[in-house]
Order: structure tokens, then C-alpha cells, then sequence
């Protein structure tokens, strides 16, 4: 939805006066937001989150490290017969940035778009509202370019950067579903629609949740989903709590350094996880807490974080001999015996079914010999 904001910011402080318009409901206007891809087996889809450029960023050094972390994710699919079909960028793009951080930043992936042959698909995080411009401005960069896939109808559904994409048998919207890729706005550090500046992080909204199962029932009952958000919900602390529980034998692997930054609220719980349930999700995947790429099959769900990409902002630095529980258990889930820092990207590669393989990229550039390591889930 198109939010017509009035936005001012102050130093690092935004206040913010809202007003909404909207022309329709988003009950009226579902094929608005579907996009669709041809399915394939072993179709990819890399995540980068949380590259944070802004006004203290190097672009030249950022898009240096893109540039690796590009071309070893396509010698890595390419090895296994497939190639990058989609690239979910799920967040946190920006901070504090200014118009030319932005345009330089979608000028840079319209040209990697274009050199590997894949599309890419934008969500917004919280930081990405915190910017030297309008974010209308933002939207509208989304939308005209040619290889982003992008969707704000102009009506009343929460949020930005609610769309679907169909993966059909053909490549059109008509065309039979094998998979569908769900993306939502899980990402406003304030409120968009009502004056509420001591909100802390958003949650996915009741009309969302609502919206993404009329989505899926419209593509079929039985598609299996996989959906993409930038904050962590309610369900992954529920889920790290559960797998810690003495005698627990649910599946977990990889780090959870610091909290999962979820709003905290009960009563801001969001109820996607468990309508996902009923509805063929297979696989949750975000980001903003840098420090975390903890992955977990909840109750038949594999919800997780990406991982972190790039060194903009800060990020967890492993050490082997850190005695820290959670580093250990990371460590152990691993198997890595080397010090490393937790950057790079996430892959998921979708299968005939409902089976897809989740693999995580560490990615470090050193003096000599850059760290590269793949850990499949």
C-alpha cells in the first residue's frame, strides 16, 4: 500500500505524522500483488539481509565484498546443475541513506540481475524507513526497476512489501503452481498508519496474515510456501524456549548470539506461523538481528534467520575458544574449528514436493585466501 506519510526526521530521532490513503480493499485486488516465475527442480533463492548502507558506507568496499559473495553462490549452484533464479533481499538495505546510496544500490543490482540471470525481490526493514528521503521515493525506486519484483497496490492492506511470487509450471500467472514465495512487511519501526513514535518493532498484522492465506488458497490449497519477512516473531523465541527444554529432540543448528529483537509484546504476537500451519508453509526466513542466523524445524516448520550480509553496521565476530554456551552450541552445529565472523548469505534450493535444502554461506574476505565456508541445514 502506498502510505502517504509526512515523515521529518531529526538527527537520529524520527517523528513521525501519518496520514493513509488507500482506494479499494485488498480482498478486491488480490492479482495485484502475485508476480509469477517459471518453476524448475532445484530452483535457487539467495537471501542477503541487512546490508545496511547509509551515509557512513563505503559503497565501493560494500559492492567489493557483493561481488565475491555473487560469484561464489553462482559457482556453488552451478555446481550443482542449477543456476540463481531469485534473490530475496530481506531488509534493512539502508540506514540514514541518502538518495545516492539508494540509487547506487539498485543501479549495482540491476547490473548483477542482469550478469547472472536472476530477478530480485525487495522487503522493507525497519531502518530502510529511516532515510534522507521520502519513503514513497523509496517504493517508487522498487517499482520501475526492471529486474525488482515489487508490489504496492494502492488500497488497504498493512504494510509495503506484501507480494507473492508463483512459481507455475509456465511461468505466468494462469499457469499451475509448484511453489509459492511469500513476502511480507514485518519491518516499521513506527507506525504507518496511526501517530505511535514509542513503538518499538513491528509485528506481521492480522490483515496480512489474512491477505498471504487468500494468496495461497488462490494459487492452491496444497503449493507448499516459503515466505520471507525482515523482524523475527513471537514463534522464535517460543521456538528457541521449546528446543532448549530438558529432553528436547527438535532440530536446531547454527547461532543465536544475541536476542531475537522481536517486539517483546504479547499482544503484538503475530499469528502468521501458526495460520501457516494449516496452510502449507514450509520454511520462515528473516533477519535484523545480526548476531543470529539460529535456524529451527518448528513443529513441522523450519523458521530461521539469514545470514547476516556484509560488515556495515556491526556483526558477530566467532571465536573458537569463547566459552560462551551459545557459541559453543554453534560451534558444535557447525563444525567449523576456525575463527570466523558471521557474514555472508543463505541459500534455499526448492524441490519437486515439498522438500527444499537450506544451506548457509560464511563468507570472510581475508589478506590471503578468503574464508569461504557452506553449512547445509
Amino acid at each position: 500500500m502506498n502510505k502517504r506519510t509526512s515523515i521529518a526526521f531529526a538527527m537520529m530521532l524520527p517523528f513521525v505524522l501519518v496520514s493513509c490513503g488507500g482506494s479499494g480493499d485488498y480482498k478486491a485486488h488480490l492479482d495485484d500483488y502475485v508476480f509469477a516465475m517459471r518453476y524448475r527442480e532445484g530452483f535457487n533463492i539467495l537471501q542477503l539481509t541487512d546490508i545496511h548502507w547509509s551515509y557512513n558506507s563505503s559503497t565501493v568496499a560494500s559492492k567489493a565484498y557483493l561481488d565475491k559473495v555473487f560469484k561464489e553462490a553462482d559457482a556453488h549452484v552451478k555446481a550443482n546443475g542449477g543456476k540463481l533464479d531469485l534473490v530475496e533481499i530481506t531488509g534493512d538495505q539502508f540506514m540514514l541513506a541518502n538518495t545516492y546510496h539508494v540509487s547506487s544500490f539498485f543501479d549495482y543490482f540491476e547490473a548483477k540481475a542482469a550478469e547472472y540471470g536472476f530477478q530480485y525481490a525487495m522487503i522493507w526493514g525497519n531502518h530502510d524507513r529511516h532515510g534522507l528521503y521520502h519513503p514513497n521515493w523509496l517504493s517508487e525506486q522498487c517499482q520501475k526497476a526492471i529486474h525488482c519484483l515489487y508490489a504496492e497496490p494502492e488500497d488497504n492492506l498493512y504494510g509495503r512489501s506484501n507480494f507473492v511470487i508463483n512459481l507455475t509450471d509456465d511461468g505466468t500467472k494462469t499457469g499451475a503452481a509448484k511453489w509459492q514465495i511469500a513476502n511480507l512487511d514485518s519491518g516499521a519501526s513506527f507506525s504507518e498508519t496511526a501517530f505511535a513514535p514509542f513503538r518499538d518493532y513491528d509485528y506481521i498484522r492480522e490483515d496480512q496474515v489474512d491477505w498471504w492465506v487468500r494468496e495461497h488458497e488462490k494459487a492452491g490449497a496444497e503449493v507448499p510456501t516459503i515466505a520471507y519477512y525482515h523482524i523475527p516473531q513471537q514463534d522464535n523465541l517460543e521456538a528457541w524456549n521449546k528446543a532448549h527444554e530438558s529432553g528436547s529432540t527438535m532440530k536446531h543448528k547454527f547461532f543465536k548470539l544475541e536476542g531475537f529483537a522481536d517486539n517483546g509484546n504479547e499482544r503484538y504476537a503475530s499469528k502468521f506461523i501458526a495460520e501457516g500451519r494449516k496452510h502449507h508453509l514450509k520454511g520462515a526466513f528473516m533477519g535484523h538481528a545480526h548476531n543470529v542466523d539460529w535456524t529451527v524445524d518448528y513443529d513441522g516448520i523450519v523458521i530461521g534467520l539469514g545470514v547476516k550480509t556484509g560488515t556495515e553496521l556491526y556483526y558477530a565476530h566467532v571465536d573458537v575458544n569463547s566459552q560462551d554456551p551459545a557459541m559453543q552450541e554453534g560451534l558444535a552445529s557447525v563444525g567449523i574449528n576456525e575463527n570466523f565472523d558471521l557474514i555472508g548469505a543463505s541459500l534455499v534450493t526448492l524441490h519437486d514436493g515439498e522438500a527444499f535444502d537450506l544451506e548457509h554461506l560464511y563468507y570472510n574476505e581475508r589478506a590471503t585466501n578468503d574464508f569461504v565456508r557452506w553449512v547445509k541445514w
